[in-house]
């Protein structure tokens, strides 16, 4: 079945989620979550992508976040084929590293942004090793788990700079009665599950609102469904290079052999630096996006 086109518009907001492929681990130790953190940061600026929330699992990823410029396919086809680059020299995994093109939904407005972003930050204590722990134990496990938005939006020494915490002047005027309710609204769903979230994240492929913007965005996706290259997220180059080729060229201009990208070496550092940058613009089929 041709696979449905994206809506792309200005303003528009996501919740996004990229799995490793065949569901393997995309995250293998603390220094991988950082590196993906730092690129995330810098491609937010370099697109004008709007952050609200984020969680990093080991074999998947989480992103709530509002394209003012209508972006998104271009703003992820960057992360995802940076962060792949970084995997396939750092760990040797040549090949796709996420599991088909990511997943994008739709959201509504604020009452269900707010509702999307306590989905994602709880996630950790859904987990089947977190549905395992008390109450205590979760709430532990959710204060406690660095590679998510959620300290952040509860502790204000926590906040990064990447993230916009628009979510809280939902709750209050100001900074700390704000935190405060928002810790509150999380914690409600600590132990058990929030259903009506839930049921609005199942309902559809595409879309997290009520039923009649659910509606309305399925009917847009099919009047767009063509079947053909006008589906596709992105224009890409009429030749899409492989990584072989790029690495080729990039070892050729560096006067070095292709496998020299992958050393660590301090040499390999600029010309690294190239094949990524160059990957990223024209070798999607890296992230299998």
């Amino acid at each position: 079945m041709p696979r449905p086109p994206r809506i792309d518009f200005p303003d528009a907001v996501y919740h996004v989620t990229s799995r490793g492929n065949g569901r393997s681990v995309i995250f293998w130790s603390d220094a991988d979550r950082l590196r993906f953190l730092a690129q995330l940061a810098d491609n937010l600026h370099r697109s004008a992508v709007v952050l609200y929330a984020y969680m990093l699992l080991d074999n998947h990823f989480h992103l709530l976040l509002r394209t003012p410029r209508g972006n998104l396919s271009r703003f992820m086809q960057r992360l995802c084929t940076a962060y792949a680059m970084y995997a396939r020299y750092k760990h040797r995994r040549p090949g796709h590293q996420f599991q088909g093109r990511f997943k994008a939904k739709l959201v509504q407005d604020d009452v269900y942004l707010r509702a999307v972003s306590r989905y994602v930050h709880l996630n950790p204590v859904k987990t089947a090793a977190g549905r395992r722990l008390d109450r205590r134990a979760r709430l532990q496990l959710l204060n406690s788990y660095r590679w998510s938005s959620y300290p952040g939006y509860v502790r204000g020494k926590s906040a990064e700079e990447f993230v916009t915490y628009d979510v809280l002047k939902e709750f209050a005027g100001e900074a700390v009665p704000a935190r405060r309710l928002y810790r509150a609204f999380v914690e409600q769903y600590v132990l058990e599950d929030d259903e009506p979230t839930l049921t609005l994240m199942g309902g559809s492929r595409h879309a997290i609102g009520d039923d009649g913007f659910v509606e309305r965005t399925e009917a847009d996706i099919e009047r767009r469904r063509t079947g053909g290259d006008a589906d596709r997220d992105l224009a890409l180059p009429r030749r899409v290079l492989s990584i072989e080729e790029i690495d080729e060229a990039v070892a050729q201009h560096f006067q070095m052999a292709p496998d020299g990208l992958c050393r660590h070496a301090r040499s390999a550092g600029r010309p690294k630096i190239v094949a990524v940058e160059l990957a990223c613009r024209l070798a999607a089929t890296l992230a299998a996006l």
